[in-house]
């Protein structure tokens, strides 16, 4: 303080009053009452993935509030949620949701909706025998309604029931049919996804001039190739301008000694004499991989 006084006795009498004036009071305003957000409509058009999200908070408030009390808040945002629906009771032996997803919603009527939500459940207890243990993949069905009034409150009408789980559905036939017998073009797929998954060098010299694919950040050892099947038979790579169109099925090993099995399906071109990678498509390597 001292030391600006002096300063504004040089600056002039204006500057001193500056100086040694109290600072004016900065206004706050006041902090905003807590409030619980209204629960989101379930319909297609709401936020937070419709029926499908609902559900999800829905069941992991349920299974939260099996060691509340009843004045917690886990307690209070089930009762909003929820209304009428009991809690579970763990007691000594409380049970914790590892992950939670929606896997089917069925529509059951105008505003009604039964979700089916997998749960990967855990004990929260050490040292809980096997035969009592929850550890594993549940389902569980949420029925989930909306008033229609208002801002379409979305509740739901009774508490999760648990359920089957979705039945085992047929392979779709894949596409990739053929056996690659062309031996370059089944090095250059094998080069370039070792190269592309961190085995060892560069992906650019096995790409078409001017492709560009991003590496993913997790890096492998050694990658092995385990089989490379086409759509139909493609064409020599002596033909310049020919395609092909891929599915590898790779074996990748970690820096920890871990295998990774993965698909991957890819277009390449021929050009000089050589094959050359033209695009990584991610939609079509779902086809299930060869039984060993």
């Amino acid at each position: 303080m001292r030391v600006g006084v002096w300063a504004a006795l040089g600056a002039g009498p204006a500057a001193l009053l500056v100086a040694v004036a109290p600072p004016a009071p900065v206004p706050v305003k006041p902090a905003a009452v807590a409030r619980p957000a209204p629960a989101q409509a379930a319909g297609e058009g709401a936020g937070g993935g419709g029926a499908a999200g609902f559900a999800e908070t829905v069941l992991g408030v349920w299974l939260e509030a099996g060691r509340a009390t009843e004045s917690s808040p886990e307690m209070a945002q089930l009762r909003l949620l929820a209304p009428g629906v009991r809690a579970p009771r763990w007691g000594r032996r409380p049970v914790t949701a590892l992950q939670i997803t929606a896997v089917r919603t069925e529509r059951r009527g105008t505003g009604a909706w039964a979700v089916t939500v997998a749960a990967r459940l855990a004990d929260a207890a050490a040292g809980v025998p096997g035969e009592q243990s929850v550890r594993g993949l549940r389902f569980f069905t949420v029925p989930v309604t909306e008033t229609g009034s208002g801002d379409a409150r979305a509740y739901a009408a009774g508490a999760p029931r648990e359920a089957a789980g979705p039945q085992a559905g047929r392979e779709p036939a894949s596409p990739y049919t053929a056996r690659v017998q062309d031996i370059a073009l089944a090095d250059t797929v094998g080069g370039f996804l070792s190269a592309f998954l961190g085995a060892g060098g560069a992906i650019e010299r096995y790409l078409v001039p001017g492709t560009v694919l991003a590496r993913p950040q997790a890096r492998f050892t050694e990658v092995e190739t385990l089989q490379v099947s086409s759509q139909g038979r493609p064409a020599g790579a002596g033909r310049d301008g020919a395609s092909a169109r891929v599915r590898a099925v790779v074996s990748a090993t970690d820096a920890a000694g871990r295998s990774w099995p993965m698909a991957y399906a890819l277009t390449l071109t021929a050009r000089d004499g050589r094959w050359e990678i033209a695009s990584l498509d991610t939609g079509t390597a779902a086809a299930a991989a060869p039984r060993p």
